[in-house]
């Protein structure tokens, strides 16, 4: 999707809830700056639908998985939890599991409660009741793994990365947004434009964004 028609939709989906036009817009420079607000929330806007989005809805073009070389370091014991540090430009984990394991469990916030149960080697995963789990120690972001079943389990995961955009000074720049996200992604960008501009619609823009999200459409 090029940058040109990603202004041309988001100014669409505006003017669709924007009850009058001659009120928001009262010439050219406001026209400019309009365009200029809604190139500047495409990145915002992407990264945000691609994390919350159902697993289903991500095109596999934008799956990944962690390289032999990201994997440096990782030390993999039986009956120990394996700790892979992440990238920096990994924004998502859609599937993690150690290769002896029959599942690949959603990865749990340090936040929470089954978190602390993985600090008790009693009460934590295992092999056959996997857990993963997501923490920070200092400024580096770890997956953790609990636990492995054998010394030669191996790390299996599919990511998603932060999204890469090229110069969107350039109105021909082509943004790659998943097909069933595209609605989702226009919309929260005109949400966020209209935030910055305090227009109260962005609530419902928002709105329809979410909603696109969770149907797909």
């Amino acid at each position: 999707m090029q940058v040109k028609e990603i202004v041309t939709r988001v100014r669409s989906a505006i003017d669709e809830l924007m009850a009058n036009d001659s009120e928001f817009l009262g010439g050219s420079s406001d026209e400019q700056n309009l365009t200029d607000v809604i190139i500047d929330k495409i990145p915002y806007a992407l990264t945000y639908v691609i994390e919350n989005a159902r697993e289903d809805m991500l095109d596999g073009d934008i799956l990944d998985s962690l390289t032999a070389a990201e994997l440096t370091g990782v030390v993999i014991a039986a009956g120990q939890p394996v700790k892979v540090k992440l990238p920096p430009d990994v924004i998502r984990i859609v599937s993690a599991r150690l290769s002896s394991w029959s599942q690949s469990p959603v990865p749990v916030a340090e936040s929470s409660q089954e978190y602390l149960m993985q600090q008790d080697e009693y009460a934590r995963g295992s092999w056959d009741r996997p857990v993963n789990a997501t923490a920070y120690h200092d400024a580096d972001r770890y997956l953790e793994m609990y636990c492995a079943k054998t010394d030669d389990d191996k790390v299996e995961t599919s990511i998603v990365r932060k999204p890469a955009i090229g110069d969107t000074s350039d109105d021909t720049t082509d943004v790659d947004v998943p097909v069933r996200l595209e609605a989702a992604f226009i919309y929260q960008i005109a949400g966020l434009t209209m935030v910055a501009f305090r227009e109260q619609i962005a609530a419902s823009l928002f709105a329809i964004a979410q909603k696109s999200l969770m149907e797909g459409d």
